[in-house]
Order: structure tokens, then sequence, then C-alpha cells
């Protein structure tokens, strides 16, 4: 999750700089001041590419709550023959739109064919998935986008 530390101090200095404003520059304490609160604010920790926090997986699926996974993403059975083959999605996360901001690497129209190995064809597949999220060390994806098969692999990182 991306965090934008610094619009507090654009905040800061642009009230300084409105005009007609007489304090273009800040007087010694205030300037001592906000030199601090900058040194204070915490460095954000660089996502390794392709990485997943824990936390993340937690907001995701609140807890492990497949109703709530499942709204967020509404997937729509992929049936290209007749028979099941995965998960077309058909939203990303509207009531969290941030969620997915940090490079989850899922777009709208990906078909999930598998999830750790698992097709989560039944409501208990995606529930069993559901209860082994604390354990899982990586997540490995297997889907269809644009008619293209791909495989990616998730590292689970633990939060910064």
């Amino acid at each position: 999750m991306r965090r934008c530390f610094a619009l507090p101090l654009v905040f800061a200095l642009s009230m300084g700089c409105r005009p007609g404003s007489d304090a273009s520059t800040p007087a010694t304490g205030e300037a001592d001041a906000l030199q601090s609160s900058v040194e204070d604010q915490p460095t954000p920790v660089p996502r390794p590419a392709g990485a997943v926090f824990r936390s993340e997986l937690v907001r995701a699926t609140r807890d492990g709550n497949p109703a709530y996974l499942l709204s967020q993403l509404a997937p729509e059975p992929y049936r290209p023959s007749g028979r099941f083959e995965g998960w077309t999605i058909t939203r990303i996360w509207p009531g969290d739109p941030d969620l997915c901001a940090p490079g989850c690497d899922l777009e709208i129209g990906d078909v999930i064919m598998s999830v750790n190995g698992s097709t989560l064809e039944t409501p208990e597949a995606l529930s069993t998935l559901l209860e082994r999220l604390p354990e899982l060390e990586v997540i490995e994806v297997r889907g269809l986008r644009g008619g293209e098969y791909f495989e990616r692999s998730f590292p689970v990182l633990p939060d910064p």
C-alpha cells in the first residue's frame, strides 16, 4: 500500500506561499519544527516486485470471508467449451480501490484457472484456500489474459 508522506509537507509549504501572505520564509522555530516533522516521518518500505504483504491478504478477504472476496471480484464461471475452466474477474475491489493499486497484476477480464493448484470450482475449495492464507508463503496463479496463458508467483511477505 503506497502512502504519500510528503502531502502534509507540501500543504504546509503551500500555506506559507499563498498570495498576500507575508510568511514566505518560516521563522527559525517553525523551520526547526518543520524539519523535525519531516525527519519523524517513516520511510516507506519499497515493495519487492510482485510481492504481497500479509495485511493485504487479510484486507482482501476480510479475515477469510469468502463472501467479501467474491463481492469485490464478482467472478463469473468461464466455460469456453461447456465445462468449467476458471473464473472471469468482472471487477476489482470497488469497495477498496487502493487494495489493488500496489501492483497486484489483476485485470478485469482475467480468467483465474487455479490458485496454488486449486481450481476453486466449489465454495468448499475457496474456503479451504482462505483457511490456509495465514500459512501461505507464496500465491501461485495460473490464468488467461487476452487469450494468452500466464503463470504468476506472488511471495507473501510480513508487513513492513
